[in-house]
Order: C-alpha cells, then structure tokens, then sequence
C-alpha cells in the first residue's frame, strides 16, 4: 500500500517566502496533506494556505518551531512527516525521490537533504552560509546520526515513539539535531540524501550569521554532544574542521602579540597555511561556484566562523557541566534528553480531512514543569 505524506510548514511570519514555500509544494503527491502550523502572533497565512489547499493549526502562543512541529504532526493523518521550513523552496524531483526512498527502504526512519548551490539572496554572506551548508552536506556521510528540518522527513510511528521535537527550545536551535541523535540513539536508520535538494530563501548578514553560529546553534549543540557522548568525524565536526578551530586561534593569537614580538607573525603565517590547507576541498568548492574574488572573502569570514566554534564549544562545555553539578545558568541544555513517547505522547493519526479546512486552537504549549536539579527549559 502506498505510504501517504504529510507536509509540515512551522510558520511565524514572511508571508513572501510563505507564498514561495507553499508554490513548490504545489508538486506534492496527489494523496498527501499540506498543514502550516503558527503562531497567532504572526502574519495571517489563512489566504495563502486556501489558495494552496494546506489545513492551518493554529498554536494558541508564541512558540517555537519544534512546538509548531509537534502540534501539526498531532493534526496529520499520514504514514510519513516531511517537514519543510517555510524559507525553503523545494523541487518536484526532490518530492519524488524522497516518497521514493521510504517506499524502497522500510528500515530507514528518516531522511533528509541539503541546500542547492543557487541561493536566491544575492548578498555575500547569504550566498557564503547557504553554499556553506550544501557543501558540508554534499560531502558529508549518507548514514547520518542528526537531523536536518528544512527539508527532513520521518516515518510517523518513529516520530511518536521518540516523543517528537524536544519542545524546551523555545526558539528556533538545535532541536532537528537533537531529534536525529535520538532517532539514532534508539537504533533507528537515519540517512543524508544532498539530491533532496533545496533552495534557501533567507538573507544573512555578519550579526545574523554570528548570533546564529553562537548563541543558537554552537553552544546549544556543544551540550548535545556531551549530552549524549558524541562527536564523530562527520558533518560540522570532522577532524578538518575542528583543527581549523585551533589553526584559526593561532592565528588570531599571532595578530595580537605582533606588536611585542614580531615572530608571533611566523607562527601566524604557519597557521594560515595550515587553516588553507585544511579547508582546501571547502575553498575550491567556492572558487568553482564563484570565482577568486568570492573565495578570498570566504576565507576571512571563514575564519570568523572557526573563531565562534571556539567560542561555542568553550561556553556550550561550560554551561553543560555546571549544570551536570547542579548550577543553572542563562543557555543551559537540560542535561536529560526529552521524555519518552509515553511521557509526552504525540497524538494518534486523525481521520483524513477534506484539504484546505483550517484548523484552529488545535494545540497549546504545555504548561511549565517543575524542572529537576541541574534541568533548566531550554
């Protein structure tokens, strides 16, 4: 029997990318189901999810996305979640091969793709993260241990026995990465596919792209990764790229001691080098998309971007181990994964709905809990 798909956008507000979002979609599989999950404090995306026949489930407060999430899997009747971020476009191909790979694979619990080398932000640094992240993921392992929601999916009966997203990120972080650590942690299959590809929408710029390498993303999975004991040489944290943190520290050090002793700079020229280097397959992928000019400025925000994985997996280790001791301190991680399926069940599947009827009130965050020592929300 064919497995039917249900489609998740967590939406707040961008009713432009919205709109774009929601066009590609269009190419769905005939039998699947479209629901946009948001907040009520948002823009009103009730016209743009008629026009495309996507339901609405409306969170009753601001929340993040893996609240959204949750609440919209709740709602959905299909065998398999495809999640899909509301800045993303993605192809017909794309939707066809990911159908494809559930139908052909039943061992495989999730899959997810990678962003296309043709952002549609014109501006340096919009263009430097995006082919930054479809570069790590197209030379990245096919048998993952994380998770990727901007364009991820996963089979519904794994989703609701892990208990779905962790809803203590109350924004926007870690929470894809953290649901695949435990997709694999329970012996589940979790796959890279970088033909799953598609197209980011986002514009960055240096505080948006240093806000979110530290505060959102780098400090929160430092303490996943000793949360759950693992730092394997794939993805972000291959050898390469941990050693450039260093190389770049070095270098960054050289620069300050210059003036009181100029053969720091010896130390430093080694250290650029060596960063070069270790990042040559990361700057001929660049020279290739973008030519000399593109790829010298991607060296220094590059070497930006190790300086704040320093800094993240400093401060992520900090916050990890006092709250291990039982000090709780602004951005702490609990230290305890998300409670079981049991504990925070995902609802049964619904009867299947006509398309396009909006749901509304469907979903209200839990109330806080009492957290245990050493816990605190995320």
């Amino acid at each position: 029997m064919p497995l039917r798909l249900s489609f998740i956008v967590p939406f707040h507000r961008g009713l432009v990318s919205l709109a774009r979002c929601l066009e590609a979609l269009d190419a769905r599989p005939p039998d699947s189901e479209l629901i946009i999950a948001a907040d009520g404090t948002g823009d009103d995306c009730g016209v743009l999810a008629a026009e495309h026949g996507a339901q609405v489930v409306a969170v009753s407060a601001p929340s993040g996305p893996a609240v959204k999430r949750n609440a919209a899997v709740a709602a959905a009747s299909g065998d398999v979640v495809v999640f899909v971020d509301a800045d993303v476009t993605v192809s017909k191909a794309g939707l066809t091969r990911m159908a494809r790979t559930f139908h052909e694979r039943p061992q495989t619990a999730a899959v997810f793709g990678a962003y296309d080398d043709r952002p549609t932000d014109p501006g340096f640094m919009s263009q430097y993260k995006n082919l930054s992240h479809s570069f790590i993921h197209h030379t990245s392992a096919t048998r993952a241990t994380t998770f990727w929601a901007g364009f991820g999916a996963v089979r519904r009966e794994a989703f609701q026995r892990i208990g779905g997203f962790d809803e203590r990120f109350v924004q926007g972080s870690v929470e894809d990465i953290d649901l695949g650590y435990r997709l694999t942690a329970s012996g589940d299959e979790v796959l890279l596919d970088p033909t799953l590809l598609a197209t980011h929408l986002k514009r960055w710029t240096i505080r948006s792209s240093i806000v979110c390498d530290v505060r959102d993303r780098g400090i929160p999975w430092t303490q996943l990764i000793w949360r759950y004991g693992v730092l394997g040489n794939d993805l972000n944290l291959r050898l390469e790229y941990r050693l450039s943190v260093l190389l770049a520290y070095l270098t960054l050090g050289s620069v300050l001691l210059a003036p009181y002793d100029l053969r720091s700079l010896i130390v430093g020229a080694l250290a650029v080098a060596g960063l070069t280097a270790a990042n040559g397959r990361y700057l001929r992928f660049f020279y290739a998309k973008r030519g000399a000019w593109f790829v010298t400025r991607a060296w220094v925000v590059h070497l930006l971007h190790n300086l704040c994985n320093g800094l993240s997996f400093a401060v992520g280790t900090m916050l990890f181990f006092a709250a291990s001791l039982g000090v709780r301190l602004p951005g702490s991680l609990p230290t305890a994964p998300w409670s079981t399926a049991s504990q925070h069940p995902i609802a049964a599947p619904p009867a299947k709905r006509p398309e396009g009827v909006g749901l509304q009130n469907l979903h209200t965050p839990r109330a806080p809990e009492i957290a245990p020592r050493g816990q605190t929300p995320l």
